[in-house]
């Protein structure tokens, strides 16, 4: 018997992680500070298995999400451009992902990303 819920608890667990890091899957939103003030930049996130893809849109264009990993509720990512490459860690908190991307002066930035619903 003992052995049955030990099963069932890890079963459980598991689809939980698993439906956890696959619910990141489609576009998110967020704003950040620029240099010309507050810009809208949106993430589309794509998940196979701990493994992360995607783009980021924003006022310079889209750029490609590279060294993506899912581990539970927690991601990272790095995106490059201008010869930099700048590494996103990121968690998932209710319906919202927060993240953090080192700044130019050591400084964390932090931002708040919630799910962009498309019209059908």
């Amino acid at each position: 018997m003992k052995g049955i819920i030990c099963v069932c608890v890890i079963l459980t667990i598991g689809l939980f992680n698993y439906g956890f890091a696959q619910d990141i899957n489609g576009k998110w939103k967020g704003q950040m500070q620029g240099p010309n003030g507050t810009m809208d930049i949106v993430f589309n996130f794509n998940v196979n298995a701990d493994t992360l893809t995607g783009a980021v849109e924003g006022p310079m264009g889209d750029m490609s999400i590279s060294n993506g990993k899912v581990n539970v509720h927690q991601f990272s990512f790095d995106v490059s451009f201008n010869d930099m490459t700048i590494n996103h860690q990121c968690t998932i908190v209710a319906d919202s992902i927060s993240m953090k991307i080192p700044g130019m002066q050591g400084d964390t930035m932090e931002i708040t990303l919630k799910r962009l619903i498309e019209p059908k």
